[in-house]
């Protein structure tokens, strides 16, 4: 009959300390060996640094010796090249035995859908019984037991084989069992398997069973599973005669799991007493597994937020210092991310020729900014190489032009998740005071004037964002800075910033404010920046924000600035 097989592929231990113990295959490769930095680290001296790997081809897995002192054997014979595992394995590395199951826990497809269940309790109902079945003696031994052993257990995976061994010491004729839980995408997969004789088989559960238990919330019990599953060869040779299969409840009394417990033949049967017994100790379980599950979500949040502030930490010491030192200009800079890392970019670049004193300041500067569409961590890996890769195109360029067509054609060559980056590449030369604008479909610069007139500069000439068409050409516009006017690029964030109330902040009113007296670039970007602030005051930032403003103030320093 058809089956199915439930979750990763797993090692189990079978000699060796930590006899017993279960590790999840579920990455490409799965590095074994004593140091702490392995994936799974065993303890004992026998076991190399680095003994072994298990590389993970399509649906095949493959264990290769990472020139271990005693050597990696495969079912006796050692480990030369990389080789094909198959299911039950055993992998000898040093004094630790494993076994390599590829089927943990298989789904039996049974024709009859009442055939595998003798006996059920109904755990979503208050009380659907006149009256116990077992002793209240036993319950009470039993939820003691269960409280005692793992009552303050806040790791999933130590709890589920606490669950197990607790249910193996209250059920004496109890072989095996094992725990599925839930996964984020609500499918079924094996978190605990377990034989009271550590001899780790993989085992099947009926699909009635588990269609009876996840969906009906009920405690079911098969008496004989030789007789109610049929003659499947796989539930023949677990040799299994009985098995009690019970529901795991959230907070909202919804299966999201089961524990299973089977008995071999020879060891007895389940009754209904035990069924009884099973599904009143069963609401502890789902109460531990729910407090357990809490607790690895809340240290899984915060290790994720410990890695987003260090990402953060990396973006911004990765984002450059604005000059502070070119006479007769001033540079101002504004960035806040919408989340812990953006995918906004800009910076400020010295330029110098080949025969230029890299000691003496810099005549010319290209400053860029970027706006990668996207957000969080996919888009912040983006700008960090677009910021290694516009430095590398700049070394000693002189067209901004071709510094963008190239730039454009190695991002397409290499495009991520279909991303791609509006772009703007200002080449300012202080001493002549022109800027050469290269604009890769960014919202165009804006220049004051000193009649407050505001210019927008290069629009006729922007091309399409880069990384996507690797065969665009881009072309530069011209302008001049006069005494006294200055120049701001900005990131769609700032026109499109919202309020409380969904109204963006908008172009124009951007434009106004820029327009009003200001006696520098600082000045004119500090005022917009905390305009916007009060504008969004209240409403959380959905987008990242940069401004940068640079240009010839009429005053710096106190002095009149010397055309």
């Amino acid at each position: 009959m058809p089956q199915e097989s439930l979750s990763a592929p797993m090692l189990q231990v079978l000699g060796g300390p930590a006899v017993g113990r279960l590790y999840k295959l579920t990455s490409d490769l799965t590095v074994i060996g004593r140091s702490l930095d392995c994936d799974l680290v065993l303890d004992p001296k026998t076991v190399s640094r680095r003994h072994a790997e298990i590389a993970r081809r399509r649906d095949e897995y493959l264990i290769r010796d990472l020139e271990s002192t005693r050597g990696t054997f495969l079912d006796g014979r050692r480990v030369t090249r990389p080789t094909p595992l198959w299911n039950e394995a055993r992998i000898q590395l040093g004094e630790v035995t494993l076994k390599f199951l590829s089927r943990p826990v298989e789904v039996h497809d049974d024709d009859d859908d009442q055939s595998t269940i003798f006996a059920a309790v109904d755990l979503l109902v208050a009380d659907d019984r006149a009256i116990a079945i077992a002793r209240p003696e036993e319950k009470l031994r039993a939820l003691q037991k269960i409280s005692r052993e793992f009552g303050g257990e806040l790791v999933l995976d130590a709890l589920l084989g606490r669950v197990l061994d607790s249910l193996f010491d209250i059920f004496h004729q109890a072989s095996g069992g094992f725990v599925l839980l839930e996964g984020p995408d609500k499918e079924l997969a094996s978190e605990a398997v377990k034989a009271r004789s550590g001899r780790g088989d993989g085992v099947v559960v009926s699909k009635t069973v588990l269609d009876r238990v996840m969906k009906g919330g009920q405690a079911v019990l098969s008496k004989d599973s030789r007789e109610d599953l049929g003659e499947a060869r796989s539930i023949a040779e677990s040799r299994i005669r009985s098995l009690m299969c019970v529901p795991i409840l959230d907070t909202k009394r919804r299966p999201v799991g089961v524990v299973q417990i089977y008995a071999d033949e020879g060891r007895g049967r389940f009754s209904e007493e035990d069924l009884d017994l099973l599904a009143s100790v069963a609401s502890q379980i789902s109460v531990a597994v729910q407090n357990a599950r809490m607790h690895r979500d809340l240290l899984q949040q915060r290790e994720f937020e410990r890695e987003l502030q260090f990402a953060r930490q990396v973006m911004q010491a990765l984002l450059p210092e604005r000059p502070n030192s070119v006479a007769g200009y001033e540079f101002w800079d504004c960035y806040e991310p919408a989340r812990h890392v953006g995918g906004d970019y800009y910076g400020f670049i010295p330029m110098h020729d080949p025969d230029d004193d890299r000691g003496a300041p810099a005549r010319r500067w290209a400053i860029a900014i970027g706006d990668v569409v996207g957000k969080g961590l996919p888009a912040a890996l983006l700008t960090a190489r677009l910021s290694a890769e516009i430095s590398l195109f700049l070394q000693d360029a002189r067209d901004p032009a071709d510094v963008v067509t190239r730039l454009n054609r190695r991002l397409t060559e290499n495009g991520v998740l279909d991303m791609f980056i509006t772009f703007l590449l200002v080449m300012l030369d202080v001493e002549s005071h022109t800027l050469h604008i290269v604009n890769a479909g960014h919202p165009a610069p804006l220049v004051r004037r000193r009649d407050g007139t505001i210019e927008e500069v290069g629009r006729e000439t922007s091309g399409v964002p880069l990384a996507i068409d690797g065969s665009s050409v881009y072309e530069a516009s011209l302008a001049r800075l006069e005494p006294g006017e200055f120049v701001v690029l900005y990131t769609d964030g700032v026109p499109d910033a919202m309020d409380l109330s969904n109204a963006r902040y908008t172009d124009s009113r951007f434009r106004d404010l820029l327009a009003r007296p200001h006696t520098s670039p600082r000045e004119a970007g500090e005022a917009v920046a905390a305009d916007l602030r009060a504008h969004a005051s209240g409403r959380a930032q959905f987008d990242d924000v940069t401004l940068v403003a640079f240009g010839r103030p009429d005053v710096l320093g106190g002095q009149e600035t010397i055309p």
